[in-house]
């Protein structure tokens, strides 16, 4: 016989496992409960000035434009088959939210303090943000214009400082690259034999694109890249090398200093930067003394 029930909540719940499974329900509840007001809080919006006073330093400084409202020239009305003019007038955008956006004067700054004010000045014109870009499927963590000298950061606010960080140096390199020349046959001959960018085979691009990672692994760095991302084209592998070494140069030191073929592609990579600025030497960004080539 059932004894007497000690108190009220006794009457709805009165064995174990009905215990647990309020108390896990009343978790649940209480991540849901978070998880909203967090959303809430990205939500809030601030005035166009409010927005202009937190990128005030970085728009007077270097003269460049910060759009994050979705109008019609949020998108080059150019197209070019073989020249990158940022995400195609057809992609599903949704506007980033502002207090993403407000983490980027830092990150920016942070970004920014890599390169001669110069070099900003004279290849950048603007960066515009988004929450999402998608084309055909494909979603953009970031992309570039050449013609109008501006870099696409996408944010949905799961994005750390770093991680934004590489992003800018990774598209600003193709911006750099577009305006200089670049022998490629010194960067190739650091490739392994008979080694061809995925890309350029016959496989399905959307789906190397798909399984491709950001992760660099051993087996990558032996064969002179940064990760397979860096294996589908030849930017792409330049891009990798610009964000890693500007983004972790203790890093990039290390696993330069086991690999051969890292080594090789940097001292091509080092001698295309001294020829934008000379003050791109080694022991400038990786803090080293210079080492033989």
């Amino acid at each position: 016989m059932i004894g007497k029930p000690k108190g009220i909540i006794d009457l709805f719940f009165v064995t174990r496992g009905q215990w647990i499974s309020m108390y896990l329900l009343m978790c649940w509840l209480s991540i849901m409960a978070l998880t909203e007001s967090y959303n809430l809080y990205l939500d809030t919006a601030f005035s166009k000035l409010a927005i202009e006073e937190k990128f005030e330093t970085l728009t007077k400084r270097y003269g460049i434009r910060i759009v994050y409202q979705i109008g019609d020239d949020f998108l080059s009305n150019i197209t070019h088959p073989f020249i990158a003019v940022g995400p195609p007038k057809d992609s599903k955008i949704m506007a980033i939210r502002h207090r993403v956006l407000l983490r980027y004067p830092q990150r920016l700054s942070m970004a920014f303090k890599k390169y001669p004010e110069e070099v900003i000045k004279g290849y950048l014109n603007a960066i515009h943000f988004a929450a999402y870009i998608n084309h055909n499927g494909v979603s953009s963590g970031g992309t570039y214009d050449t013609f109008r000298r501006i870099v696409y950061m996408v944010d949905g606010g799961g994005r750390k400082d770093n991680d934004a960080i590489s992003t800018f140096h990774h598209e600003f390199s193709s911006l750099l690259l577009s305006r200089h020349s670049f022998f490629l046959n010194p960067w190739f001959d650091q490739n392994p034999k008979d080694f061809v960018y995925a890309y350029e085979s016959e496989k399905n691009w959307l789906e190397v694109f798909n399984n491709s990672s950001l992760e660099g692994t051993e087996a990558d760095y032996e064969k002179g890249f940064m990760n397979t991302y860096g294996q589908t084209e030849f930017e792409n592998d330049f891009n990798e090398y610009s964000a890693m070494i500007f983004t972790y140069p203790e890093k990039f030191k290390r696993i330069m200093a086991r690999y051969p073929r890292v080594r090789g592609k940097f001292l091509v990579w080092l001698k295309f930067y001294q020829e934008i600025d000379p003050i791109f030497t080694e022991e400038y960004l990786l803090g080293v003394e210079t080492q033989g080539g």
